[in-house]
């Protein structure tokens, strides 16, 4: 007999940001990491006097979610009491989901794992309530959090240290989002990432039916190195990523960030296998997002052999923005540059970046914020996602919608290769919002050429060198029509980030 059981917690998301305070932010995403972890379990089984071992129990641990096994009923719902129980005690505000399955041996492996996922998602949709008693009215309330505050202390809590927090040596980690440094001349913006891999559940259902005729040990041993790779190799890349973050800060780049603080101004929330949260001082986060994934394409996973994808969707906020706001914001646009991605074919290989300024108004969708960034004249000022990395194929047919070139484009505007006063540059930006003609009378009448030729004709479109001294004059644009079909401004992103961002590394690779 063998009994399977899926543990996994309900509303993470929720319960990470329920505070305005990123230290309790740090902290609940560690609490959730806790109750999911196999030696948080150990702990459990020991007091509960049940046999337990991470080599005969666990299958899995990935996509939200940790599956266990046992060789019988009994012990599996003794156990599914204990952890239960202990969790309810320890972490109050944590709705953990637990369903336990006999194993159907007339089934192959993958199917059992299927239906259990399933049963719990049926037991997940017929919870008796999805809130619970806030408060009675005489507590103590905690204003970050608003709700009652929790007891200081707890009898014989289960000490869990974790993933050590990573900084680069000579930092210190930020507690707070005025740690992630507020420089004496600029505004104190933050800049919230998140990203997510590609096509995730389609490589795990590609194992499923590539070894579905394994005998069962087996199969679970191909999934446990699958997710345990996702969740090594996610690891390594952010590790990667601020170790380069700070060789930048300790040149160029810390000089422009001009940081008050020791604090490194990165701060990693949520790193569960391909789930990725981490917050920046503002002007770094897309640099941060890119390096990330940069690291990440590097890797292969041990069990595939196959290399990793991701987007990323950056919410550019001020400190004092609701910052669960601010990750529901990520979250949409990380799914829009996915959509993105998906749009060149979904069995292409493509990374890919969006990501939003937020000056206050709150939004509940993508197509509701874009909708400001359609002129009068029906054409987009905005050019993102923009891609980060993409197959050969699709990276020669989408010449324009890269991210290295807005780069280079807002670089040079910063570095004053294009010498316009930051004035002219944000009437034009103005200018544009008013359509493509009033757009173009604007950048002659201003003569402003030099922005056109260093932007369309130097980086966006290769020189056509015949028309040169054919009298046909050399081309000008402003907008240009993209590979969706739409027409799109080439300018309004790199100008107006020019104040909210700082390159990380030279763009000459």
């Amino acid at each position: 007999m063998r009994y399977l059981m899926i543990l996994e917690v309900s509303q993470k998301q929720a319960y990470i940001f329920s505070s305005t305070k990123l230290k309790d932010n740090i902290e609940h995403s560690n609490n959730i990491c806790q109750v999911t972890d196999i030696q948080y379990f150990q702990t459990i089984a020991d007091r509960a006097g049940i046999p337990f071992s991470e080599e005969d129990n666990l299958v899995y641990s990935g996509g939200g979610h940790t599956v266990l096994e046992f060789d019988s009923e009994k012990t599996a719902r003794k156990f599914a009491y204990a952890v239960s129980r202990i969790v309810k005690q320890e972490f109050t505000e944590i709705a953990l989901f637990i369903k336990v399955m006999e194993y159907d041996e007339s089934k192959k492996p993958g199917e059992n794992l299927e239906q259990l996922t399933k049963r719990l998602e049926v037991k997940k949709s017929v919870r008796k309530a999805s809130f619970h008693q806030g408060s009675f009215g005489i507590e103590r309330i905690e204003a970050s959090a608003r709700k009652p505050k929790a007891l200081e202390e707890q009898i014989d809590r289960i000490v869990y240290e974790g993933d050590k927090e990573y900084t680069p040596e000579g930092y210190k980690a930020p507690k707070k989002f005025g740690n992630l440094g507020n420089s004496k001349y600029s505004s104190s913006f933050i800049a919230v990432v998140h990203i997510d891999g590609n096509a995730m559940g389609k490589r795990v259902e590609q194992i499923r039916k590539e070894y579905n005729e394994k005998p069962w040990n087996e199969y679970k041993s191909i999934l446990k190195r699958f997710s345990d790779s996702i969740d090594e190799d996610f690891k390594s890349a952010y590790r990667e990523m601020t170790d380069r973050a700070a060789v930048s800060l300790r040149e160029e780049a810390g000089d422009k960030l001009d940081l008050e603080h020791p604090y490194f101004p990165i701060r990693k929330i949520i790193l569960a296998g391909d789930d990725v949260c981490f917050v920046t001082e503002g002007r770094i986060g897309l640099e941060a997002a890119r390096i990330f994934i940069e690291q990440l394409s590097k890797k292969k996973n041990r069990q595939d052999g196959q290399r990793y994808t991701a987007c990323a969707g950056v919410a550019i906020v001020h400190q004092k923005y609701p910052f669960y706001k601010a990750y529901e914001l990520s979250e949409m646009l990380c799914s829009n540059a996915k959509s993105f991605a998906s749009s060149y074919g979904t069995d292409k290989k493509v990374c890919a970046i969006d990501w939003h300024i937020e000056f206050g108004e709150l939004v509940d969708s993508i197509e509701e914020l874009r909708e400001n960034y359609i002129t009068s004249d029906g054409c987009h000022l905005e050019l993102r996602p923009y891609l980060l990395w993409a197959e050969s194929d699709v990276w020669e047919y989408e010449r324009i919608r890269r991210y290295d070139n807005f780069k280079k484009l807002l670089c040079s505007i910063q570095q004053e290769e294009i010498a316009y006063a930051k004035g002219k540059l944000k009437e034009f930006r103005e200018a544009l919002r008013s359509g493509e003609t009033t757009a173009k009378y604007y950048l002659e009448s201003n003569l402003l050429e030099e922005l056109s030729l260093t932007g369309y004709e130097g980086i966006y479109k290769e020189l056509e060198l015949d028309k040169l001294f054919s009298g046909q004059g050399i081309e000008r644009k402003v907008f240009v029509d993209t590979c969706d079909g739409k027409k799109r401004s080439l300018f309004f992103d790199s100008i107006e980030m020019m104040d909210t961002f700082v390159a990380l590394e030279n763009i000459e690779k």
